[in-house]
């Protein structure tokens, strides 16, 4: 269902249609900083964030006369930022970025494995494993363990709900198996904490 913009936010996405002096620069000063915290929230790096936000603003100007928001305009820069934080997934710093927010995850939430998370060889398991998976797979467990819900990792990627779930249980299942393999002594623990932080 469609809403109506914000009095205020509807005349500044008309400003930037009309190329009224000073529109874009107001909308650049007034969501910059929240965008960019956000992006680094998720990115953990200056330059990539001050990037990424960079080429959403310089979209919104290719694209200003032809803009249709029905939300507000924070909410469509957001989601902009959203899947293009999604599509950066191929990359395999990325990949190395999600593992290492994982691993941070599950030390917060689970004490009493900490001795083995700190150990710089399952890390190195996980990592590899990871850049194993086919490549659907991969960008899937990477978003998910970044917090993308399934739903907005399908409607970025363009696959149904299911098919991300089913790469993600499968993605979980064969983590398991190579961490069974190459650390056996690993207490069960860990591999209950990896499903409910992938699948929460």
């Amino acid at each position: 269902m469609e809403t109506a913009l914000p009095i205020a936010e509807a005349e500044l996405l008309e400003g930037l249609k009309t190329d009224r002096p000073g529109a874009f620069e107001d909308l650049f000063n007034k969501y910059w900083k929240d965008l960019y915290e956000s992006a680094y929230y998720r990115l953990k790096d200056q330059s990539e964030a001050e990037d990424i936000v960079q080429d959403i603003f310089t979209s919104v100007w290719q694209r200003r006369h032809s803009l249709e928001i029905t939300t507000t305009l924070k909410g469509y820069l957001h989601t902009a930022l959203k899947y293009n934080i999604i599509k950066l997934a191929s990359s395999a710093s990325l990949h190395q970025e999600a593992v290492e927010h994982l691993l941070h995850r599950m030390e917060d939430m689970e004490g009493t494995i900490l001795d083995v998370l700190i150990a710089e060889d399952v890390k190195l398991t996980l990592e590899e494993a990871v850049r194993s998976f086919p490549e659907n797979m991969k960008k899937i467990f990477s978003l998910r363990a970044e917090n993308f819900s399934v739903a907005e990792i399908a409607e970025a990627l363009g696959l149904s709900k299911q098919t991300v779930k089913n790469n993600n249980t499968e993605a979980l299942r064969r983590l398991k198996v190579i961490m069974m393999e190459k650390h056996p002594d690993i207490n069960k623990s860990f591999y209950v904490l990896l499903l409910l932080l992938m699948k929460s």
